[in-house]
This record gives C-alpha cells, structure tokens and sequence, in this order.
C-alpha cells in the first residue's frame, strides 16, 4: 500500500534525507516548498518512488558545501523514479563532476524541475530517461560537465525544456541509443560560453522536431548540432531534424555537423531554418528538403531571441510534407512556450518552415 511521506516545517519529517532513508517501493514523498533544505543531500534506494515539492513554487534544494558520494546532491539508484517541482544549485565536488541529480538506476522522469550552476544538471541514466517542462542554466566547469549529461540510457525522451548558458560545456550532451528532443528551447544569448548545442557523440536513432537552437557570439566551438562525432555509432543510428530553428549569432558556423558517418547513413533534414553564416551540413549524403538558409526568415525579433515569424516570411507556406521516421510521424504538434511549456501548433494548409506556425 503507498505511503505519503511529508517533509518540511512542522511535518515528521524536516530533512529529505530521514524520509528517504524510511520510503519504500511505491511511496510518495511530499516536500513543502516553504523548508530550508540548505546541504539535504542524499541517496534515493527505493523504486517507483515519487518525490514531489508542493506548495507554492518549487523546493529548494542548494548544496552548500555538501554531495551524497561526492556525486551529486540526490544520488538516485532505486529504479522507475518520478522527481517533480524541485531546484537543485551549487554543488561541487573534488572530480568536478557533481550533479544535481545523478542518475544511477533505470528509468527516471524529471518534471518541472531547475538546474543551476551545477558542475552538472544531470549526470547518468539507465533504461528510459524523460525529462520535461525544466529549465538548466549555468552549469558546467571545463568543457567536460555540462548542462546535463546523459549517458548510457535506452532512450532519452527531452521536450518542452529550456536549457541555456552552460559554462564551456553542451547545452545537451546524449550518449542514449535513442533519443527524442522535441519543442525545446536551447540558447546562449549574447554573453553564453557554451559549446555545442547538442552534442550525440554515438549518434543513436535520433529525432530532433520544432526546437529553437541559437548559438551565442561568444561560444568556443562552431558545431551547433555534433552527430557521431567519435565514430562509434549505435546500430540503427539515423538522424532527422525537421522543423527546427536554428540561429547562429557567431561569425561563422557549422549547424550540423555529421563528417564521421559511414556511407549509406540516414541523415534528413526537412524543414528547418538555418539563419546566420555556415555550413548547413558537412555530409555529403544528407537528404535535405524544404529548409530555408541564406537570407532573412524575418523573425518577429531576432536581437530579444523571439524567432516566431512575421508577415510576410520567406517561411511561411514553404515546408515539405515531414515524413516519418520508420512508423514515428515527424509532423511538428506543438511550439514551445516561455516558461517551459508547450502551445498547440496549428495546423492550417502546408506546414511552415521553421519551429513556430505563422
């Protein structure tokens, strides 16, 4: 039978490191927004466990000095684990590699979540990881933590999520056999450092549909989109962007950057808009329809990030039909939305071309 487990001020439990030491499979913790969880770090054993802040806005969870295992602030290793409404800061530890959660069973969903100024947001995963309607900033060290770092997962399900200014490392590094990033929002602004944008050095069966991708001025590398970049593919690796934006304010750029594939490999790209100087793709082989390069899409506010279109864009009316991705329809359904959310996208005659429907 589950068990609710309340933590917070005037509950039994203060800390969320007693709750969890007692939670068992299948219970739900609640944890009052309102608490001061200053240094609450801990490891997470029991599975289909349900850790959720309530209250108004989110739980606060800052490191202050302190890490489970010199890994992270939650050391999650129970599996099927749901994290709703929480913000993880600050940690640090002696490898340089601590995260905000580290990831260490099967099969994690993470909603509504904030990641800041970590060495990383999230770091592991196993089986099936999704992560939703968060928001990742500021993390990062030296080129090898990032934003979030996915590793050895199944599947990688990342959508409606905001991730922007990591510290010299990826808005999105993948290492998952498959993974599908759909209507996120993924930004430097002008002062960011980050490096690629998203980065899926094994490549993988990967499905990237109606993002916004902007790479800042000041970031160290010009890949915005790095595929296989270390040669070692997963079998069945393919990869489809369709309906995506993607802006380069640097001098110049490589937007997809895929050198590394074998001959014969599946690479489409429909649909998309690459504004600002570059290469749209560096393999020779890529299928490419419907996208728009090389002149103005007239976005509604380039210099505020706003990249919705205005009347009268080159992109309206001028998509392709998306296809599909074996049986997975790459028809774009929705846009996303500030704070991390999604809106419908209408869908009114051909398709437009980009992430936003005029």
């Amino acid at each position: 039978m589950e068990t609710v487990l309340r933590v917070g001020p005037g509950q039994a439990h203060t800390r969320l490191a007693t709750a969890v030491s007692v939670a068992k499979d299948g219970d739900t913790i609640e944890i009052d927004a309102r608490g001061n969880y200053r240094g609450d770090v801990c490891l997470i054993r029991a599975s289909k466990l349900t850790l959720r802040g309530v209250g108004k806005g989110r739980a606060k969870f800052p490191a202050a000095g302190k890490s489970y295992g010199r890994k992270g602030i939650w050391v999650v290793s129970g599996n099927d684990v749901t994290i709703e409404n929480i913000e993880f800061s600050g940690v640090r530890v002696s490898d340089k590699n601590g995260a905000g959660i580290r990831s260490e069973g099967r099969d994690i969903t993470i909603r509504n979540c904030r990641f800041h100024d970590c060495e990383n947001g999230i770091l592991g995963g196993a089986g099936v990881v999704r992560i939703e309607h968060c928001e990742f900033s500021h993390c990062g060290l030296d080129g090898r933590s990032h934003n979030l770092y996915i590793s050895k997962a199944d599947q990688l399900i990342f959508q409606f999520n905001n991730s922007h200014h990591a510290q010299m490392g990826h808005l999105l590094k993948s290492r998952a056999r498959e993974n599908h990033i759909r209507y996120n929002y993924f930004s430097d602004g002008q002062d960011g450092s980050s490096s690629y944008v998203i980065n899926l050095p094994n490549g993988g069966r990967s499905v990237l549909v109606g993002n916004i991708l902007c790479q800042g001025p000041r970031t160290g590398n010009s890949t915005m989109v790095a595929y296989g970049e270390e040669g070692n593919l997963h079998p069945g690796s393919a990869l489809y962007l369709v309906n995506n934006t993607l802006v380069n304010n640097r001098h110049t750029s490589v937007f997809i950057n895929a050198k590394r594939l074998p001959a014969g490999f599946r690479l489409v790209a429909r649909n998309n808009i690459f504004s600002g100087r570059g290469t749209v793709c560096n393999w020779p082989q890529a299928m490419l329809g419907g996208n728009f390069s090389g002149g103005d899409p007239l976005f509604i506010d380039r210099a505020r990030f706003d990249f919705r279109l205005r009347k009268g864009s080159p992109c309206i009316d001028k998509g392709i039909d998306p296809g599909t991705a074996g049986s997975l329809s790459l028809r774009p359904l929705y846009h996303y939305a500030h704070p991390p959310t999604k809106l419908k996208r209408p869908q009114v005659g051909v398709v437009d071309v980009g992430a936003f429907e005029f």
